[in-house]
């Protein structure tokens, strides 16, 4: 499929912008709050994680295989970037501006060749293939991920692995063959580097193949600006625009009033001829208090490049307003009122009935205007009510719930309907232990999900080009 076209019908598609971004704003929230993750999430394609934490185990008397590092023109590269629509990898493909590569390591009969590698903007790309009778999706089950192979950078230590997406290990006429993207943290990047990566698992084998993989940062243009707006306690201040061949680089700062110090500020991008910059990762750089505000240094990558004809870009700027879950105990009479700390939102849990290992819940979602959050979303809503049993319930040293440590110990309804006598009025049911009186159970209300969906539009930036 050519560019143009396969550009074309993804432009066409209804993305589902609101949820998504809740759903990312929930798992940012949760992910502040987690100390240790408790479950292991892979990804089939390219997929956002907040570290590379691919690491499985190195198991003892494994032989680190010497690594051969030989340019070579490699076909299948341009195969992987169009099957997987790297978007970053396609566009310099075209431009020449991909490093060909052919660096080889061998372990436990497993032959792992890095194919090609580039570096535009703070994106640093990496394309494999692994080859070997052991090699095959089938042999997976439960001893890896889906992607069909673990690695980390480094240490291995994951404090010190990188923001990073991947795609899962595919078969083709050339061995199997996946992608990863790794995103710079430092503020100020360096123009050459060489990133220590080291796959210790494929397709449920262990090894270790590690490589030194040396990338030169392509060129870009800089451009500086202040342009700025403000609402209320709010505000966005400009500072650069990175131009680079596939990537664009906007780097801003950002105030919140102290109570919205975990709120954030979602920029929509477009140049003047109407073409929109696609999102691809968000960074914040710093945080800080300063005279009663919190001030943030953020980095933005578009996985797109600036046309060279554009003269200015035209930043949206949205107040997204954040709140963590409301936990309220079943142990009281009802009608139970659940009410937001921050927002007018509120739940009225009208009973609360136990059959044998079922809870149901019946509620009404209360003080949501129509106008602004979609009926759907309302639903959507109402099926992250969850249940959690008080004792289980976890807070920081300032009273914040530490969601990370209470994943897995939440429960999610099994069903919930929408009854008809009134406008949002719900029934949820939850599968409990019998042996558990109702009076035990808390239940953990998502109010932040309606906020993140009724954003706050603040006014156009201009920001100059030329």
């Amino acid at each position: 499929m050519k560019k143009e076209q396969l550009h074309n019908e993804i432009s066409e598609i209804d993305f589902p912008r609101e949820e998504v971004f809740a759903a990312i704003k929930g798992g940012i929230a949760m992910g502040r709050k987690s100390k240790k993750p408790k479950r292991r999430i892979t990804f089939k394609r390219v997929g956002l994680v907040s570290t590379v934490a691919a690491s499985a185990f190195l198991a003892s008397g494994l032989i680190f295989a010497p690594v051969s590092n030989v340019l070579a023109a490699v076909p299948l590269v341009g195969g992987i970037y169009e099957k997987f629509g790297l978007q970053i990898g396609y566009e310099l493909l075209e431009s020449d501006l991909i490093t060909q590569l052919n660096q080889q390591a061998t372990s436990n009969g497993v032959n792992i060749t890095l194919t090609s590698a580039y570096y535009d903007g703070n994106v640093i790309g990496i394309t494999f293939t692994a080859k070997g009778e052991r090699v095959s999706l089938a042999t997976i089950g439960d001893k890896g991920p889906e992607t069909g192979y673990n690695f980390h950078l480094f240490d291995g230590k994951e404090k010190n692995q990188w923001a990073a997406s991947m795609t899962q290990l595919t078969e083709t006429e050339d061995g199997y063959a996946a992608a990863m993207e790794f995103y710079h943290p430092s503020t100020k990047l360096p123009k050459d580097y060489t990133l220590p990566l080291t796959f210790t698992s494929v397709t449920g084998t262990k090894g270790v193949w590690k490589f030194d993989v040396p990338v030169e940062q392509i060129a870009s243009e800089t451009i500086y600006s202040d342009a700025n707006g403000e609402q209320d306690d709010y505000s966005l201040t400009m500072e650069s625009v990175v131009k680079g061949k596939a990537t664009t680089l906007i780097n801003y700062q950002t105030t919140f009033p102290l109570e919205g110090a975990e709120d954030d500020i979602r920029i929509t991008v477009f140049d003047n001829e109407g073409n929109r910059l696609t999102k691809n990762h968000p960074e914040v750089l710093s945080t800080k208090e300063n005279v009663g505000l919190v001030e943030k240094e953020i980095r933005e990558l578009f996985s797109s490049k600036i046309n060279e004809k554009a003269k200015f870009l035209t930043l949206q700027p949205e107040i997204i307003r954040y709140e963590e879950d409301t936990v309220a105990t079943l142990g009281q009479s009802t009608p139970i009122i659940v009410e937001s700390d921050r927002f007018d939102y509120s739940i009225k849990v009208n009973s609360v009935k136990q059959k044998g290992n079922k809870l149901i819940l019946d509620y009404d979602i209360q003080n949501v205007d129509t106008d602004v959050i979609r009926e759907d979303i309302i639903d959507n809503f109402a099926e992250f009510i969850m249940l959690i049993n008080t004792e289980d319930i976890q807070r920081d040293n300032q009273g914040k719930l530490n969601m990370g440590d209470m994943l897995e110990d939440r429960v999610r309804s099994t069903s919930v309907k929408v009854l008809g006598n009134g406008p949002f009025h719900y029934q949820s049911t939850f599968t409990i232990a019998e042996k558990i009186d109702v009076s035990d159970y808390s239940i953990t209300v998502p109010f932040g999900t309606l906020s993140a969906n009724s954003p706050i539009k603040m006014e156009p930036i201009k920001v100059n080009l030329k």
